[in-house]
């Protein structure tokens, strides 16, 4: 009998210590100004301003993980009869075809870059310290060399997310094997345009030009115009992994 009783007890303090955890892996609700929505602001619209999305009876965010992969999103909406499980499916299916379709991340990152969902009808559902605190997007710059030939340099920026507000917003690029390479500023002087100043390797390369944020086609991305500090073109792409970059803006 004092076993049986022995063995009850046990069972209550595990099954308190396993309500304790579940409690302490509450993850919060998400807030207007958490960085998730200061990076997207299409999809903060959506989210806290959109009167018939906000009225959504299900809504969910994806975007790819861990947090250095996070350049782009999907988030998916309903007022039907949908469960909430099946709109996180939606989300996460939509993310993973617009990966798809920006094409192979391998010459940008060392790791490997796949959808989850992260919030779901209004909290999050990864702990909030794998999320996103600054922007990254996949990172190419194009230049010419002394010899005039064309030199590329991939890997992944991180910047602060408020690119267009801020008055001037630093960054920095690391190589595909997590090296810091390069680093720079951007200085805001209009809505989605500026200048930006880089410098790599410790100062043998440097640039500076102007900048534009373009929304969309394929993908939200910036694209940075300028000359080295000999005179040769430079141009930098944020947001569009490096092959799709080089077919777009790889002539310079």
């Amino acid at each position: 009998m004092t076993r049986k009783l022995l063995f009850i007890v046990l069972g209550l303090f595990t099954l308190t210590g396993a309500w304790a955890q579940a409690a302490a892996q509450s993850y919060g609700k998400a807030e207007r100004r958490d960085p998730i929505f200061l990076r997207f602001p299409a999809m903060a619209e959506r989210f806290w301003v959109n009167t018939e999305t906000m009225a959504a009876s299900h809504k969910s965010v994806a975007v790819p993980m861990p947090k250095q992969c996070a350049f782009v999103y999907a988030d998916t909406y309903t007022r039907n009869q949908m469960s909430e499980r099946e709109v996180q499916d939606m989300a996460l299916s939509n993310c993973n075809a617009k990966l798809g379709q920006l094409g192979p991340l391998g010459e940008n990152y060392g790791i490997n870059c796949q959808c989850k969902v992260v919030i779901s009808d209004g909290v999050y559902v990864v702990p909030r310290e794998t999320l996103p605190d600054q922007a990254y997007g996949p990172t190419s710059i194009f230049y010419r060399d002394d010899r005039g030939n064309i030199a590329r340099l991939n890997g992944v920026a991180r910047y602060g997310a408020l690119i267009g507000r801020d008055r001037s917003v630093t960054f920095s690029v690391d190589n595909p094997r997590g090296e810091t390479v390069c680093e720079g500023t951007f200085t805001n002087e209009g809505p989605q345009s500026g200048r930006f100043s880089l410098n790599c390797f410790n100062g043998k390369f440097a640039g500076n030009g102007s900048y534009e944020s373009r929304i969309g086609n394929p993908n939200d991305h910036i694209i940075a115009r300028g000359q080295t500090g000999r005179g040769q073109p430079v141009t930098m792409v944020i947001g569009l992994p490096s092959q799709l970059a080089a077919s777009t803006y790889g002539g310079l």
